[in-house]
């Protein structure tokens, strides 16, 4: 009877955790679109190893590779440069029945410019059947490498050297501030990215947004042919106000923008063909993953849809059960019988602690590419496996008749105190150069909740004559429940004080969206987009759960650094107590 009841409760635990898994991944269906193929997508070829910072560049047998791929799919490409290996592009895209919007990339740099210039007039002039545009220079004058003065003569030598129309790419905010460039191009090349704007807007009102930026645009220029020249919803990086990456997202972006530009007759290209891992360096995790294709070119979704969160989730909740069930067995084995109930605490526990890792590992594995991204992911998950290995090692004591403290109580101590100074420090980054900055929230479950459950846990079995705060925190604090105040607390209390300051300001910097983002466009000169174009009811969620995360981390420092102050003043001289109360 017993043995089928240990059975039930690790199947019990084991379906709450697979529909852990399984519910935020339930298929997503999509409306039809009106086409089955894009009008045009921003291409560059670069894959893992390849990128034009190091002057590794693709081969044309890779260019023809991709540009297959795109041809089941789009009917045009965008390039940003004339030169880096994709001189071939015309030629291979006429192969494969694609028009091509052929760029020029420039920059300050004056001898790179001319080389644009002479490779796309060569280009547009010989290929005048598939180039069937051409756009010189991209957010030039968004980074201030080039005045509107010097933009303007490389556009003119340009248009008088070729018979293709001729256009500037930029945010569409830019043309309002430099309205003269319109004179200087056939159409106007715009980009319109509701993640990226300075008032950010989520899916759900992105056509919103969309629909009043192209219209701010066209009555500025009346009769000038306009194209979008980017458009699309990043995968994967941090979430600004709520704009939140995602597969799901993605999917539904494409998916309303295709149809809205069908209904409002918009020329548009999306960006982009496949991710760019290699974009991580200038744009952190976010700049890598705006394709319609992973960099090892397989499509990421279907554009009718259903689309899936995380296609892989299977998999990992394979592992997770899988690996939640050998720390069961582990920890069953490691001392005397368990009664029920501490068997179900532990099967929840193990089954929780598995798959928190299991989810950490893979955005870790997922989403870092350069050494520096991966070394300090692979720290995070060792610290955050330290602390599990304790948190189970003290859990197995405490349910098993013992205490909290053993082998591994300095590691659950010190690996504890150090993720929340990592979470502290990060937390000012974000607030104070976040841009580009991920929140690790997918690193916290684990430390967060596993630490709550062993004070639980510690209250639950406390022994005759300790309090619920003293049992809380000595199994939190890795020590016997008769030394739960031992030390000074003053550690715990200033960590405290850190992960609660830590999460107010994060609530204030990033919590409806990025504090600088409407001030930093209107004191550019660009803040065209009102103050009701906030979604006040749709704040930073990522942000709120990063906040949250760290207010319960807090809780542990907090109630030991109260007991140990307590401590100190029941240990005090009655003068010196009264003194101290005062």
């Amino acid at each position: 009877m017993r043995i089928l009841s240990l059975i039930l409760v690790l199947a019990l635990a084991g379906l709450a955790h697979l529909a852990a898994w399984s519910l935020p991944n339930r298929p997503v269906p999509l409306d039809p679109l009106p086409s089955a193929t894009l009008k045009s997508v921003s291409y560059a070829p670069f894959r893992d190893g390849q990128s034009p910072l190091t002057g590794e560049l693709a081969t044309p047998a890779q260019i023809d590779e991709d540009l297959e791929v795109l041809s089941r799919q789009v009917s045009g490409i965008r390039t940003y440069t004339s030169l880096e290996g994709l001189q071939v592009v015309p030629e291979l895209a006429r192969r494969h029945g694609l028009q091509v919007t052929m760029g020029a990339w420039l920059s300050s740099r004056t001898d790179k410019n001319e080389e644009e210039i002479a490779s796309l007039i060569e280009l547009a002039n010989r290929y005048p059947d598939v180039i069937t545009r051409v756009i010189v220079g991209n957010e030039v004058l968004l980074r201030g490498e080039l005045t509107p003065e010097r933009l303007s003569g490389y556009i003119r030598r340009v248009r008088a050297a070729i018979a293709q129309p001729v256009s500037y790419a930029d945010v569409w905010e830019w043309w309002l501030k430099y309205p003269q460039m319109a004179d200087e191009v056939d159409y106007l090349t715009i980009h319109l990215l509701p993640y990226w704007e300075d008032i950010p807007a989520g899916v759900e009102k992105a056509a919103e947004h969309i629909v009043w930026s192209y219209r701010a645009i066209a009555e500025r220029f009346p009769g000038k042919p306009i194209l979008v020249g980017e458009t699309g919803w990043p995968t994967a990086g941090r979430a600004r106000g709520p704009a939140a990456p995602g597969l799901v997202a993605k999917a539904r972006f494409v998916n309303l923008f295709v149809r809205l530009a069908e209904r409002e007759g918009f020329d548009y290209n999306v960006i982009e063909a496949f991710d760019q891992n290699w974009k991580q360096k200038l744009e952190g995790t976010v700049g890598g993953h705006w394709g319609l294709y992973t960099v090892d070119r397989a499509p990421k979704f279907p554009l009718a849809g259903p689309v899936v969160e995380n296609p892989r989730w299977p998999l990992h909740a394979g592992i997770a059960l899988a690996a939640g069930f050998g720390l069961m067995a582990v920890l069953a084995a490691a001392g005397p019988p368990l009664s029920l109930p501490a068997f179900a605490a532990l099967a929840v526990l193990t089954q929780g602690v598995a798959g928190g890792m299991v989810h950490a590992a893979a955005v870790a594995l997922h989403w870092n590419y350069y050494p520096q991204d991966v070394a300090l992911g692979a720290a995070m998950l060792v610290l955050s496996g330290a602390l599990a290995a304790a948190l189970l090692a003290a859990a197995r004591r405490l349910v098993g008749g013992g205490t909290a403290a053993g082998a591994l109580a300095g590691l659950g101590r010190g690996t504890a105190a150090l993720l929340a100074l990592v979470a502290v420090v990060w937390s000012l980054l974000i607030v104070f150069d976040g841009r580009y900055r991920d929140f690790p929230a997918a690193d916290y479950p684990v430390p967060v909740f596993g630490l709550l459950a062993l004070g639980l846990i510690g209250m639950a079995v406390r022994p005759a004559g300790t309090g619920r705060a003293a049992a809380f925190a000595a199994a939190t604090g890795f020590r016997d429940p008769r030394t739960a105040a031992a030390g000074s607390g003053r550690l715990d209390a200033w960590l405290a004080r850190g992960l609660i300051l830590a999460a107010v300001l994060i609530v204030l910097a990033e919590g409806l969206l990025p504090v600088d983002a409407p001030l930093r466009g209107w004191l550019r000169g660009t803040g065209a987009a009102p103050l009701s174009a906030i979604d006040w009811t749709a704040p930073n969620r990522e942000a709120l759960t990063w906040a949250l995360l760290q207010g319960l981390l807090a809780v542990p420092f907090a109630v030991r650094a109260r007991l140990a102050r307590r401590a100190r003043g029941a240990e005090a001289p009655p003068d010196a107590a009264a003194a101290a109360a005062r």
